[in-house]
């Protein structure tokens, strides 16, 4: 292992001719992101007992509309349950259980294994693209980027929220919802462990065992594209049947498909984006489908006194 230096600061880079074999590799990529996925994956069985009751309101809108005061009680009333997903979210680690150390493990292991041959996979790709191929994993990567996909949640609860009458629109307006709760934790969890990790991007062209933690978050591990595709495609494959998961899902993994295309990303990268957006969508899925029939989300035209808002409202 050697220390190479760019702008005087310490550079770790794993160098190959000096690794033993390709096992000793294996296990110091799977101790690395076995450590590192713990703040990741909210894998613990969880019961509907786990979870606080939502939070109460004291007024609901009438035909007028809510009045300033009770406007900002809903408001304030959204932001705990919101608080309340977080919290759940980001305590998840302390909850594992034995069953969800296995899973955990298995991620962390098929990780380690795709570490072992991100640099040949990403040749592949590489010699096996054609313009063709760019074009398209081009036009998924301005799909797949965040605020695209932020738009694209928005449009949804407006389309939801126009329809609300219906139970369709009703369906979209929380299936939105949740969508973009899911990509917001999913967000803020790869931003930090870019930040943490510090992996070059195959474009540095400082090989795939590069790591400059602590300095931005233009890093490669993990791929945001694949856990923000993976987050938002999980939420709706479970709240829809099919085609919706079919199509959800295979579009998601195109966009991770192509940040390999683009030489963005590291196989690796996009495994664990993808591994991280899948279960941040299926924990706050179900989280909230145990939570329907007493939480309900509805959007709130008041009068021109006040403004547009959404309501929080509580059923016993």
């Amino acid at each position: 292992m050697s220390f190479t230096f760019r702008k005087s600061r310490p550079v770790l880079r794993f160098d190959r001719s000096l690794q033993g074999s390709s096992s000793a590799r294996t296990i110091l990529a799977a101790a690395l992101f076995i450590a590192l996925s713990g703040l990741w994956f909210p894998l613990s069985d969880v019961s509907a007992s786990e979870f606080p009751p939502p939070q109460s309101i004291d007024q609901t809108p009438t035909d007028s509309g809510p009045s300033p005061e009770s406007s900002s009680v809903l408001i304030g009333s959204l932001g705990r349950a919101f608080a309340e997903d977080a919290k759940y979210v980001f305590t998840s680690p302390l909850r594992i259980d034995t069953k969800s150390a296995l899973i955990l493990g298995g991620v962390a292991a098929a990780i380690g294994g795709l570490i072992v041959v991100d640099d040949d996979l990403q040749d592949f790709f590489q010699r096996n693209r054609n313009d063709f191929t760019r074009d398209i994993s081009s036009g998924l990567d301005v799909f797949g980027s965040a605020p695209n996909v932020l738009f694209g949640n928005l449009g949804l609860i407006g389309a939801g929220w126009w329809f609300r009458e219906s139970q369709g629109g009703d369906k979209l307006l929380r299936t939105a919802l949740i969508s973009l709760e899911a990509q917001a934790f999913t967000e803020s969890i790869a931003g930090v462990t870019k930040f943490v990790v510090g992996r070059a991007r195959p474009t540095a062209r400082q090989g795939d065992q590069t790591y400059d933690p602590f300095h931005g978050i233009d890093r490669s591990f993990p791929s945001s594209h694949s856990a923000r595709a993976l987050a938002v495609a999980t939420v709706f494959s479970d709240r829809y049947e099919q085609p919706v998961p079919i199509l959800a899902y295979t579009l998601a993994a195109l966009i991770g498909i192509s940040r390999n295309e683009l030489d963005r990303h590291w196989a690796s990268d996009v495994f664990a984006g993808a591994a991280l957006g899948f279960t941040m969508g299926k924990v706050l899925s179900w989280r909230h489908r145990h939570q329907d029939n007493r939480l309900t989300f509805l959007p709130s035209l008041p009068g021109v006194e006040s403004s547009v808002g959404l309501v929080l409202q509580y059923s016993f």
